[in-house]
């Protein structure tokens, strides 16, 4: 049932300005039990490989990051009709995903659409519940200002773009309320606000804000704010604390990332990132690409972007036809190259001079559910972490799934990349451990999660 008043829209843009989100309910994401373990796993090892690469680099790490974990195989170039390497993988991290977008709003946004409709999302026992993620996060504001020698509680701030640019407005004014209701003053910064920054902290309405969690990328500040008061507000504020620091924005690389793990598997060999094979540099060559290819494919971000947007993936078509009708029908959206023998060979011919800061990856083939003959739902999952200082450990507080369909008759969509442009809807995530056996009555996973809950790593169809 709904509340008096309440909204549930998925929400984007300046108050009053929104656009609403799509958002897909009626299959939701379920990543429960063994699933939900093995993906921990994965989670524990990037962000233990990320900690390992701040302290070593002296660098300040985030404190609330998004993990993209899907579950993924590869072709058996002996078998177009085997999918192997069956795994819960890495696709983008914690340097990549630095500060996800709202995190606590979405989840409980979705969650209570399944309570809307009438569907039982209490099932799971959930690692932290969606209806008090917002709590946790304004809680992890006032312990990190105790830990900095605050006292009392600290003022707090989301510092964004400004209106009516703003992405996520009536997220952030969700937010702000969480952090009223846990005892804060909280503000929203914009440069409608006129900030200053003074006796090395950033102020609002003529207040020191003592701690911020922003929602802008650091190139961005100079730009809305004027390139004075944004070089103030980057360089000249100590002792206002950043739940995403500045210099975190030098880690949003895939290739950083991939050195950060690579370091850390250097070390502990018994727990390596489970990730997508990834060449960098001089490792980037026809015949290495090559290899790639013989497993189905590879995958390479060709401009410049955040998240999938700029991400080209490459089928080799001899080897992965076969895999691609079987788990999609349609794979011909934006993005999907799928490459004849001699397309191929064009294209490694191409990586003869490759010279860019970029990875290429093995193209790695992801679950999709069945919902019809006729069409497929392909489905991620964002997991939202924070950091438990008093711990030095990582909870997993929150989750989404965005989704894309694919089928013949499906219009926008029939893509692997599950980003909004690619045809992507919001989903819930409903992650944990079931309470019980009977839990599981009218769940869809897909063949590759099945096999992987089953402690299988191939599949044959």
């Amino acid at each position: 049932m709904l509340f008096r008043g309440e909204d549930l829209r998925l929400t984007d843009g300046g108050l009053g300005q929104e656009d609403e989100i799509p958002c897909y309910d009626d299959s939701p994401t379920w990543l429960v039990d063994s699933a939900w373990e093995k993906t921990m796993e994965v989670g524990r090892n990037a962000l233990a490989a990320y900690m390992k690469f701040c302290r070593e680099e002296n660098l300040p790490h985030s404190y609330l990051l998004g993990l993209d974990i899907l579950f993924m195989g590869k072709v058996d170039p002996s078998n177009p009709r085997r999918l192997i390497d069956l795994r819960p993988t890495l696709v983008e991290g914690p340097c990549c995903n630095s500060y996800p977008a709202c995190p606590a709003v979405d989840a409980y946004k979705l969650y209570r659409r399944l309570q809307a409709k009438g569907f039982d999302p209490d099932r799971v026992e959930y690692p932290s519940h969606p209806t008090m993620v917002r709590q946790k996060i304004a809680n992890l504001l006032i312990g990190l200002h105790h830990r900095r020698g605050g006292t009392g509680m600290p003022r707090a701030a989301v510092f964004t773009r400004p209106y009516p640019e703003s992405e996520e407005e009536t997220a952030h004014i969700l937010m702000l309320k969480a952090f009223q209701k846990a005892g804060m003053e909280a503000y929203r910064i914009t440069p409608d606000e006129t900030p200053e920054v003074k006796d090395g902290k950033l102020w609002v309405h003529g207040l020191p804000v003592d701690i911020v969690y922003r929602r802008i990328e650091r190139i961005h500040v100079p730009v809305f704010y004027g390139e004075k008061l944004g070089h103030q507000i980057i360089n000249e504020t100590p002792d206002t604390m950043f739940v995403n620091p500045w210099k975190i924005d030098d880690l949003r690389s895939k290739t950083i990332e991939e050195r950060a793990f690579r370091r850390w598997e250097a070390d502990h060999p018994d727990r390596p990132v489970s990730r997508p094979k990834t060449l960098l540099d001089d490792e980037v060559t026809p015949e290495n690409v090559a290899e790639l290819a013989s497993f189905g494919g590879w995958v390479m971000k060709k401009w410049n972007s955040t998240g999938g947007k700029g991400v080209f993936l490459h089928f080799n078509k001899k080897i992965s036809d076969p895999a691609v009708d079987y788990l999609y029908l349609d794979a011909s959206g934006r993005h999907m190259i799928h490459l004849d023998e001699a397309g191929v060979k064009k294209e490694l011919e191409a990586l003869k001079d490759f010279n860019e800061d970029t990875a290429v990856q093995q193209l790695r083939l992801v679950d999709a559910r069945v919902l019809s003959e006729s069409e497929r739902l392909v489905y991620d999952t964002r997991i939202n972490v924070l950091y438990n200082a008093e711990f030095d450990t990582w909870d997993f507080i929150s989750g989404m799934s965005r989704s894309v369909a694919c089928g013949p008759h499906v219009t926008n969509g029939n893509s692997l990349l599950t980003n909004i442009t690619s045809g992507a809807e919001v989903s819930p995530l409903i992650l944990g451990h079931m309470r019980t056996r009977e839990g599981y009555e009218g769940v869809q996973f897909g063949p590759i999660l099945k096999a992987i809950m089953e402690g299988r790593d191939s599949i044959d169809f």
